[in-house]
Formats: C-alpha cells, sequence, structure tokens
C-alpha cells in the first residue's frame, strides 16, 4: 500500500491485487467495511487520520489491483463528521495505463503499446510475473481515469 496526496483534500491510496484479500468491492457492505478498516489501518501506520465526507473512486483492474482517489469536500460543518467517515462512491473497471520512456523488452507480449502526446503508454494484456510487475512499476507512473 502506498499514498499520494495530490493537495491537503485530493489523495490516492495505491492498492496492489496481492493485499486485497479478494475484496468483493459490488457488494457496497463488504466494500464500505473494508475500506472503514483500511482507513483504521493508515491511521495507525501513518498517523493519517481521514475524517468527514469523502467523494471516493475506486478503480479497478485486474492486473495492478485498486487506486482509491478521495476528495475530502470541504464542509462547514466539519464537526459533524468527527471521528467518522462519509462517503459517495464510485466504481469503475478500467486498465491502468503506464507511462514509460522506455519499454521493457521482456514483457513486449504481455504488453499493448500506446503512444498519445508524444508519450509512450504500456497497457498490459496478459499477467506479469511478480518480478515483471515490480520492475514494470519501478520505470512507469500508473495513469488511470483519462488519458
Amino acid at each position: 500500500m502506498s499514498i499520494k496526496f495530490i493537495n491537503s483534500l485530493v489523495f490516492d491510496i495505491y492498492l496492489k491485487k496481492e493485499i486485497l484479500d479478494d475484496v468483493n468491492f459490488k457488494d457496497k457492505d463488504i466494500m464500505e467495511k473494508y475500506l472503514k478498516n483500511l482507513f483504521k489501518k493508515i491511521k495507525e501506520k501513518y498517523d493519517i487520520t481521514i475524517e468527514g465526507f469523502y467523494d471516493i473512486d475506486i478503480y479497478i483492474d485486474k492486473y495492478y489491483g485498486v487506486i482509491l482517489h478521495l476528495e475530502k469536500e470541504d464542509l462547514d460543518y466539519y464537526e459533524c463528521f468527527r471521528n467518522q467517515v462519509d462517503m459517495r462512491i464510485t466504481l469503475q473497471n478500467i486498465n491502468f495505463l503506464y507511462l514509460v520512456e522506455d519499454i521493457p523488452k521482456d514483457i513486449l507480449n504481455k504488453v499493448k503499446i500506446e503512444v498519445k502526446n508524444n508519450n509512450i503508454y504500456l497497457k498490459i494484456i496478459k499477467p506479469l510475473n511478480n518480478l515483471e510487475m515490480m520492475k514494470l512499476l519501478e520505470n512507469s507512473k500508473i495513469v488511470y481515469g483519462v488519458v
């Protein structure tokens, strides 16, 4: 798990599929319970408190795992949400793209190459082993949502 802050109200949580414990993100009750437990773990591990109202976009990629994009609503009645989380959740099953400068030759048969705006993106089309995935993640930037 890793966290990337975009600003004080917006951040992403990266969850590789190995740590997701086969969470069924289509079951709202299971998903909300998982997210609340995840927020407790983040508090314990990183001392980051997640409370208030959030718009949460959940991007699911079958090869990588999940990226949670959280945007906190900057509400005047903040005290109402002290020590609790309220969420508006949107699920999106997509294929992540990986922005690269060089194309790793050892995974050419497992990726599709896309060029947009003079940038090279890789889209995984066949499962990568752990070493291949780690190497790709170290040498790329994950792009999700709109490219």
